[in-house]
């Protein structure tokens, strides 16, 4: 069975019983893939539909909000954020400042500056506190690299955790 939201109109049910909806959006010019996705239908409420459809429309300022936590980061070693910067630099060494959508030798913020963001997923099923709500997945150059440094957010919209993914 499906569901019909305001925002999303049909929500199609996979073959498992779960949810999945998707759809490109333009943040600053550059397209990003959102999905909606849920493993259990029935675990999915108007509350959390609600959160998902705020966080689509407001994805410019939850953007803003992940790329301060990746800033924020910065000042521990062991961070991910920390270690996906110092891997990019060793791996694509020159090369990187071709990337560089800024350029005020400052390395690390300039790198944080220039990510695009790929995709953002929505898990509709897990609108608990302590559950991961959404996932911004973001890469210095999708072509050059498979590595992905991913911004949690919880349903309140406070994040979470930051990843990295080879």
């Amino acid at each position: 069975m499906a569901i019909e939201h305001d925002y999303f109109g049909v929500i199609d049910e996979t073959a498992s019983g779960g949810l999945a909806w998707g759809d490109t959006v333009e943040l600053a010019d550059q397209p990003v893939e959102v999905d909606l996705l849920a493993d259990d239908e029935s675990a999915v409420g108007e509350y959390a539909l609600d959160a998902a459809a705020a966080l689509i429309q407001a994805l410019e300022g939850f953007d803003a909000r992940a790329r301060d936590a990746l800033i924020a980061e910065l000042s521990s070693r062991q961070s991910a954020t920390t270690n996906y910067i110092d891997e990019h630099v060793d791996k694509l060494g020159e090369s990187l400042l071709d990337l560089l959508v800024y350029n005020s030798g400052d390395i690390a913020i300039d790198v944080l500056r220039s990510l695009q963001l790929l995709a953002v997923t929505v898990q509709a099923d897990q609108a608990g506190e302590d559950e991961v709500f959404a996932t911004f997945d973001y890469s210095i150059s999708p072509d050059e690299t498979d590595a992905i440094l991913t911004v949690s957010f919880d349903v309140r919209g406070d994040v979470v955790a930051v990843d990295t993914q080879s």
